[in-house]
């Protein structure tokens, strides 16, 4: 603490990341583990979920941006949802050097019955919280979200203090 009794702000912020990854990796390995029957990963109900938001489906490196992974790691991913018939991975005849990734409709489905393996967990871990702080915490991620999605966007550093919403 500092001498006006207060924390630091570079300690709260350690804090602050130290919990977040230690969040990240209980929930990890708890909704995993819940995904299992299923045969899938959380990466791939990742995936899943960003195709379900492009109707005209992404590119494996549209793919790959947004998850901020190489395009070799999605393309194994994309191959066990292929086999699956969870995505369908179109090359046009114009460029061979393009892939355009879709989700079938066998993808929606896996999709929720993801979400409904990973129910149970998800209830389990905020259980302890009120509707209204549970509203809360969703906002503040969303910020923070937000902040590094825009950073990441920008190709930037992080700049400090808190973003106003465009426009």
């Amino acid at each position: 603490m500092s001498e006006s009794g207060r924390t630091p702000r570079a300690e709260l912020q350690g804090r602050a990341m130290r919990e977040l990854a230690i969040v990240h990796q209980l929930a990890a390995t708890r909704l995993n583990r819940a995904l299992r029957p299923l045969g899938i990963t959380l990466t791939h109900v990742s995936v899943l979920f960003h195709l379900a938001g492009a109707s005209d489906g992404c590119s494996v490196g549209e793919i790959a941006a947004a998850m901020e992974v190489n395009q070799p790691a999605v393309s194994k991913t994309l191959r066990a949802l292929a086999e699956r018939g969870a995505v369908t991975v179109d090359t046009p005849a114009d460029d061979a050097r393009r892939r355009t990734v879709r989700l079938t409709p066998h993808g929606t489905k896996l999709l929720t019955k993801a979400m409904r393996a990973m129910h149970p967990e998800t209830t389990l871990t905020f259980a302890g919280l009120t509707d209204n702080r549970l509203a809360h915490l969703l906002n503040l991620l969303a910020e923070v979200r937000t902040h590094l999605d825009d950073a990441r966007l920008d190709d930037g550093p992080l700049s400090p203090g808190p973003r106003s919403p465009p426009g």
